[in-house]
């Protein structure tokens, strides 16, 4: 009998699996009334369809981060949804360990990472894999999540993973590959971007689907490597995917993927947007800092906003703030809020003073740009321009100046303030590694913006790119 539980079932006829999968929702608490009127109507068509989130489910909207018990908005509405299970993004540790423990306790899903290395003393259980059985086809789901190349954990502050280690994902997926001869559907649910999830499938044939998350990337409906599909879903709710999966003697025969436009759906919960209200409902949140004249077009344009703040509330001689920090892509002129700052910097970091020569700058523009995937970083203090290859982990050159024009000193020390966050993946040898002020960035920019009545930054620049695809 223990040999025969191991084995895969076989149907006299084909049965089908039903997924609906989302990821990087950023805590997108407004598209939740939509996401349950899809999630009820497909599941009365379907009442054992599975409910999937390729990770970073929290930050990046105030009214569930900043809520006096933080993420409990975003756990009621995925709790609502029905959600099965959930992979570990990079953002699921903003945080800290006991908001994340909260989470999990709070959540009807599951967290699944296989490259996540957790003590139990921690208490946060996060489990590698899991196999699920709907309408009696055995489905096995094993969860990934991505790590930085230099610094061997995932993007974000190394304050937050304090006695937690990760190992490579592909080496976990490999590991576990045995997964796929005990069921008759294995799903990867990975938040380790659509490259290597291709990768993977390269790697892995026997994967039926890949449900990825963490490069934002609008899939319509899916991508097939190497006989795998691979699904995702941009971010911030924006769509859903819908899957269909037609197994036949113990093994996936056919595979069908719709992308679902969430933000354009036509119904609504009304019940759901009652309680979408009241987490919205918060005056501190509403409390106007000053004006944007203008508005803001681009995120350049954000970026260099918060580079000054920096600069400005230490007096310091540059300021640099990654891209991938700037989580705004524009705002319209008008007030500009409590809410907006932390829509801008939604990330809890804190704010790092170093003491770095001119040549030690230009390396961490570089080390930056290689590390963020949205590119190179902004800054305020200098201008440069950057010459990048083939992407932009391949940067062929900066060169910097001063306000005045003069080139920068490459011999001469700087104070510069930066994030933790970009303090932590700047991973090149310095002399001065830099101090924790224990300052928010959210705090450093409301009081940067409570200083002036009005503000305007249409048309600011601060870093010119040079594509450079000449063949070495």
């Amino acid at each position: 009998m223990a040999m025969l539980s191991l084995q895969t079932a076989v149907y006299a006829q084909p049965r089908e699996v039903h997924i609906l999968s989302v990821n990087d929702m950023h805590a997108e608490i407004g598209r939740f009334p939509q996401l349950v009127s899809i999630a009820d109507s497909l599941r009365r068509l379907y009442p054992e369809m599975l409910v999937l989130s390729a990770g970073d489910n929290r930050t990046g909207n105030p009214a569930s981060d900043m809520h006096a018990e933080p993420s409990r908005p975003l756990v009621e509405l995925m709790n609502r949804v029905g959600f099965d299970y959930s992979a570990v993004g990079n953002h699921e540790f903003d945080g800290g360990i006991e908001n994340f423990r909260n989470v999990v306790n709070s959540s009807n899903n599951r967290y699944l990472c296989a490259n996540v290395h957790i003590p139990d003393s921690m208490r946060l259980h996060v489990e590698p894999f899991a196999v699920t059985e709907r309408g009696g086809v055995r489905i096995g789901i094993l969860g990934l999540t991505q790590t930085n190349e230099e610094t061997g954990r995932p993007d974000a502050a190394p304050r937050l993973f304090r006695d937690v280690s990760f190992s490579k994902a592909t080496d976990a997926a490999m590991k576990y590959a045995w997964i796929d001869s005990v069921c008759d559907v294995f799903i990867l649910l990975t938040h380790l971007g659509v490259d290597e999830d291709r990768q993977l499938a390269g790697r892995l044939p026997c994967i039926d689907l890949i449900v990825g998350g963490h490069s934002h990337t609008k899939l319509d409906p899916c991508l097939m490597e190497n006989g795998v599909m691979i699904t995702q879903t941009e971010r911030l709710l924006k769509y859903a995917t819908f899957t269909t999966l037609i197994v036949d003697s113990g093994r996936v025969v056919s595979r069908k993927a719709e992308l679902i436009d969430v933000a354009g759906y036509p119904a609504k919960n009304e019940a759901v947007q009652a309680l979408v209200d009241s987490f919205r409902n918060d005056s501190s949140l509403s409390r106007v800092l000053t004006y944007a004249d203008g508005g803001f077009e681009t995120k350049e344009e954000l970026g260099c906003l918060m580079a000054d703040a920096l600069r400005s509330e230490f007096e310091a001689d540059i300021a640099v703030q990654n891209s991938g920090g700037v989580r705004l892509e524009s705002k319209q002129e008008g007030d500009f809020t409590v809410n907006d700052v932390y829509m801008l910097d939604p990330f809890g970091n804190e704010v790092y003073e170093c003491s770095l020569t001119g040549e030690e700058v230009i390396r961490m523009l570089g080390a930056i740009c290689r590390a963020d995937g949205y590119g190179p970083a902004y800054v305020s203090g200098i201008n440069y321009s950057i010459r990048l290859g083939k992407d932009h982990k391949d940067v062929k050159d900066i060169r910097a100046t001063l306000p005045d024009g003069r080139t920068i000193d490459r011999g001469q020390t700087y104070k510069v303030m930066m994030s933790s966050y970009v303090a932590s993946v700047t991973g090149y040898d310095r002399k001065d590694a830099g101090r924790n002020l224990f300052i928010q960035t959210t705090d450093v920019l409301m009081n940067f913006l409570k200083r002036h009545s009005s503000i305007s930054y249409r048309g600011r620049r601060c870093v010119t790119i040079v594509q450079d695809n000449t063949a070495e």
